[in-house]
């Protein structure tokens, strides 16, 4: 008997067509690339490729698949990333969601998803390649996005939190510097030998070094005294490489600007703006000449109008800044200079004065291209109240007998002050704290107060207050003496208040004239 063997129904034409006819309906109606050729060490061969996928790249649905290339040498924004995709896809077999940067056909690029798998290609030259590719630009930026404002918020607090710390170590050295600095000068107006008056002269300069190093220290708090006005970039941006203009003759760099004509204005402290430019200039000269001896820098300006935004590129052909160091780069105290070269606040002053300015500040670099800072300003769209100047006055005059009381808790400084007072002519009293000040005023009528902020037991802003009340008229006769204005609290009582200031250390004149202001 013939054994007979039950056969699974074979599918028919009419059944087959139908899929056939499915299948390629999806593969032209799909919203992610799919990609099917052959892959070597070249470029390979396209077999096909969907329209989304033409339409990703940048080419048009009609052109032919195998002008499609998307995973050739040329395509890749790294060529290192190709060599490890083939790499992997050869070890693995497969690859899932593999993040690459392709180009467009116009150069632009694009992030995309890969999921592939190889094929042996029988009859061909190297491997088949099934892929899907999926469009991930837009999240990537979305991401980065992220990142960037989690990276700033993290920086604005270890600026906050550096900023209080050295607020406080400013204010403990401003005040011996304010005592060298006055003493020196007293001793200097004296009838002393040349060689003395020489060494005085020495310490008063050397002096106000320091204390210039101290301000520049406090630049990076970010709650600092401004002069703000309504500035021209382009001009600040001309201004400061003439102050480089010589330096960079004899060192062999070359700038080019690039500056766009019809900037709008920005509401911005143009010193703090010029301290900015001069920072990544510098460094920028510094690194092409570690480098190579020389190199070329470019100055380049534009307008953002959707965002409305005033943008300043410094580029330099230099090595560039490597990726791992970028994440660090305006971190205090962090710099990749030799000792004598660099103490890591320059770009931690940069990037505050730009937080200050409600603009952004960031590092862009590549081996082939050197380094690049972006720094962004809002576009002025109106004016704001500036803080408080520094006292300036006319030229000093003696004072006839006017009472003076000082309240000064640094005794050195105290007396160097008094004497200089009583030397133009004014009677002086002196008070350690905010509360004995307010028991010689009680005591004594004065006719100018000359106080500290920072004090012991009362401090400055409290004797005001209380001034206020028990003297209205000695209390629009006030100059205060700080050390530091960078703090919140600090600035916002000189601002309220309206009184006349001075920073230490100070010159003994500018606190006379001062005092011959107010009085007058």
């Amino acid at each position: 008997m013939k054994r007979t063997t039950k056969r699974a129904p074979r599918r028919s034409r009419r059944f087959r067509r139908p899929r056939a006819e499915l299948l390629g309906s999806l593969y032209d109606s799909v919203r992610e690339g799919v990609y099917i050729g052959t892959f070597d060490s070249d470029n390979g061969t396209t077999l096909g490729a969907n329209p989304h996928l033409k339409l990703m790249f940048g080419f048009a649905p009609e052109e032919p698949d195998d002008a499609v290339r998307p995973f050739s040498a040329d395509r890749f924004v790294d060529p290192r990333a190709r060599d490890a995709f083939i790499t992997q896809l050869r070890r693995d077999g497969a690859v899932s969601d593999y993040l690459l940067r392709l180009r467009r056909t116009d150069d632009s690029s694009l992030w995309v998803e890969v999921t592939a798998t190889l094929h042996v290609a029988t009859g061909m030259d190297g491997f088949r390649i099934d892929a899907l590719v999926r469009d991930v630009s837009e999240r990537r930026k979305l991401e980065d996005q992220g990142r960037d404002l989690s990276h700033q918020l993290s920086q604005a607090e270890k600026m906050a939190a550096l900023g209080q710390t050295v607020s406080g170590v400013a204010h403990e050295l401003n005040n011996p510097l304010a005592t060298i600095l006055t003493w020196a000068e007293r001793l200097a107006a004296r009838s002393v030998d040349a060689d003395t008056k020489r060494g005085l002269e020495t310490i008063l300069s050397e002096s106000e070094r320091a204390a210039k190093i101290v301000r520049n220290l406090l630049t990076f708090a970010r709650k600092r005294h401004t002069t703000r006005a309504l500035v021209d970039l382009n001009g600040i941006v001309r201004e400061t490489l003439a102050l480089r203009a010589y330096d960079q003759r004899v060192s062999n760099v070359t700038t080019l600007e690039a500056l766009a004509s019809g900037l709008p204005q920005m509401f911005a402290d143009p010193h703090q703006v010029k301290q900015v430019l001069l920072n990544l200039i510098i460094n920028a000269e510094q690194a092409m000449l570690t480098a190579n001896g020389r190199g070329t820098l470019i100055a380049r300006t534009w307008y953002d109008d959707a965002n409305e935004m005033v943008l300043l590129e410094i580029n330099d052909d230099g090595p560039g800044v490597p990726e791992e160091v970028q994440t660090k780069i305006f971190d205090p105290f962090f710099t990749t200079k030799a000792v004598e070269k660099g103490t890591g606040l320059g770009l931690t002053v940069a990037y505050a004065i730009m937080q200050e300015h409600g603009g952004q500040i960031r590092v862009g670099s590549t081996s082939e291209s050197g380094a690049s800072f972006f720094v962004s300003f809002p576009a002025a769209v109106g004016a704001r109240r500036p803080a408080p100047a520094p006292a300036q006055a006319s030229p000093p005059l003696t004072a006839a007998g006017s009472a003076v009381l000082i309240v000064e808790d640094e005794p050195a400084l105290a007396s160097a002050v008094a004497d200089a007072l009583r030397d133009a002519g004014y009677r002086v009293d002196r008070a350690a704290d905010g509360e004995a000040a307010l028991e010689c005023v009680e005591a004594t009528v004065f006719d100018l107060v000359i106080c500290d902020l920072k004090m012991p037991r009362l401090d400055g802003p409290s004797f005001y207050r209380v001034l206020c009340e028990r003297k209205p008229a000695l209390a629009r006769h006030v100059i205060f003496v700080t050390g530091d204005v960078a703090g919140t609290d600090s600035e916002r009582f000189l601002t309220e208040t309206g009184c006349r200031w001075l920073p230490k250390p100070f010159r003994l004149n500018d606190l006379l004239r001062a005092a011959h202001e107010v009085l007058g």
